[in-house]
């Protein structure tokens, strides 16, 4: 993770420097201000939507060149095209307004796809783990699209259920395998929760997938 900051440090906006370690061994990184949204009461403005999303292509784009072969703590995804972040959600980003002011929480950064970092995007950002209505969903992921480029929203439409069932799997495996941070998911009721979240999405997705153009 650190090498791949590292990298990016001259080629990428709104990301932490590395600071080193503290006395007790933590790591240090600098600040990052701005405001994070509460997606349990609160969700992307169109605006933020699109700001994020003209973030993560410059991130793929700058990335691009980078390589590492890890080891990465989450999961290498099929056919894996770039180091990415796996985590782009609204509790791992800071907003000055409509403006992204900083991408945070780097750990699970990795072997991924660009469709795969879309399709967790639109689980969190849509968001696609609640019901917010077929029409409002179907705008939403083409925001997504459009802000970021060259991606047809039935691709991350048809990746969603792939990629988020890819997060659930791992997060019991992760956990026997010592992950505290794993461990904390599973003691608030992982992957429980979000699987019941995913086996509701899957049939609003069909229906989702047949209003895009």
């Amino acid at each position: 993770m650190h090498a791949l900051l590292g990298f990016l440090a001259p080629r990428l906006d709104h990301i932490p420097s590395v600071l080193g370690f503290d006395e007790q061994g933590r790591e240090v990184l600098t600040f990052l201000p701005g405001r994070v949204v509460d997606t349990d009461s609160d969700v992307l403005t169109p605006g933020q939507i699109d700001s994020l999303l003209s973030w993560t292509r410059r991130f793929h784009d700058a990335v691009a060149g980078f390589g590492h072969p890890g080891p990465w703590r989450y999961p290498h995804a099929a056919q894996a095209s770039l180091i990415g972040h796996n985590d782009i959600a609204p509790y791992n980003v800071c907003f000055d307004g409509d403006e992204v002011a900083g991408v945070f929480d780097w750990d699970l950064a990795g072997p991924t796809t660009p469709v795969m970092e879309l399709a967790f995007i639109a689980w969190n950002c849509v968001p696609l783990w609640r019901d917010t209505g077929d029409a409002v969903a179907k705008e939403r992921i083409e925001r997504i699209c459009s802000a970021y480029g060259g991606v047809h929203p039935a691709q991350i439409v048809d990746a969603v259920p792939g990629r988020i069932q890819m997060m659930l799997d791992w997060i019991p495996l992760g956990a026997a395998a010592g992950d505290a941070g794993l461990r904390r998911l599973m003691s608030q009721g992982e992957p429980q929760r979000s699987q019941a979240a995913l086996d509701d999405l899957i049939p609003r997705l069909r229906r989702i997938r047949l209003l895009l153009r």
